[in-house]
């Protein structure tokens, strides 16, 4: 009965199970066969599924109840059977167990890390999946303080995974390879984003305001826009209007194709603005606390 992402979640346990770690406190908790406690794994995995009728212990039983007083409950055993041979190597001193008033945490554990209360989806995803070679762009695309959904498309335009008309004619797809922007050149990345007049227009109201040239190639650009110059304050501010600016001259280029609707460049430059500079407010209160930094705020209204 429940919802579909709950059903999806539990159809990732078997998945998650082996970096569930329990500390056992007082045992009461903890499945004596089933959660890894130990650290060799789950027992039922270690031993068998008959372990449990071979050393008399229930299936459903928790660490405590495996525990008489103060010892394991095979500690009188004189049985060779190997499983219970097992048990009397392998299980660890019982006292603190028997003593402690401490429930039983469930913790997770990534490879051979020490077990953590919180889970970091970062380290997980490193564990299970192969790394890939850091591009040369990344923190171009993302950082602290981006606009999720301009990051997105950002990263599309860095991997020239957008359908512009290029590409869409590679596709075999019948399209005039003219820009719907200009209307002078045929559309691909590099115009589009570039050398596109329209774009220009964006691109030079804001890097003219600081007295900055970025390169000509999209590739150069895009590099050279991780770390432009020596001020943090401005490198933001660049970083935001770049994405800002990529992601509108895309949405005007869709507008155009869909709704036959255009906007003269000076109305994509002020809406930038306002983008950037309700980003900024909530970027510069978080300052706050360190008063002798000059805001992002404060830096945005010194050029624009």
């Amino acid at each position: 009965g429940g919802s579909w992402i709950w059903k999806s979640l539990c159809e990732l346990r078997s998945l998650a199970r082996p970096f569930v770690f329990c500390k056992i406190g007082s045992g009461f908790t903890g499945s004596f066969w089933f959660d890894n406690w130990i650290s060799l794994g789950p027992l039922i995995e270690l031993v068998g599924v008959n372990a449990p009728r071979t050393t008399g212990l229930a299936e459903n039983a928790t660490v405590h109840d495996a525990l008489l007083g103060n010892r394991w409950w095979l500690t009188s055993s004189r049985s060779r059977n190997p499983t219970i041979v097992f048990f009397k190597d392998s299980l660890p001193d019982p006292t603190d167990m028997s003593l402690s008033e401490v429930d039983d945490r469930y913790l997770w554990q990534i490879g051979g890390n020490a077990p953590k209360d919180s889970f970091s989806s970062s380290d997980m995803w490193n564990h299970l999946f192969n790394h890939s070679p850091a591009v040369p762009w990344y923190r171009s695309v993302w950082f602290t303080g981006m606009i999720p959904k301009h990051a997105f498309l950002s990263w599309l335009v860095a991997l020239d995974r957008l359908s512009t008309r290029d590409i869409m004619r590679r596709w075999g797809i019948t399209v005039s390879p003219m820009c719907l922007l200009c209307g002078s050149s045929d559309e691909c990345r590099q115009h589009l984003f570039f050398d596109c007049s329209y774009s220009q227009e964006v691109w030079e109201f804001f890097y003219s305001r600081l007295h900055l040239s970025p390169p000509h190639l999209f590739e150069d650009g895009l590099r050279w826009i991780s770390s432009p110059t020596q001020d943090n304050n401005i490198n933001l501010i660049l970083h935001l209007s770049f994405q800002a600016s990529v992601y509108l001259l895309w949405k005007e280029r869709n507008s155009r194709i869909h709704s036959q609707v255009s906007r003269p460049p000076a109305v994509l430059i002020a809406e930038i603005q306002r983008l950037i500079c309700a980003k900024l407010d909530s970027l510069s209160r978080a300052q706050r606390h360190r008063p002798s930094t000059v805001s992002f705020l404060s830096t945005w209204f010194s050029f624009f």
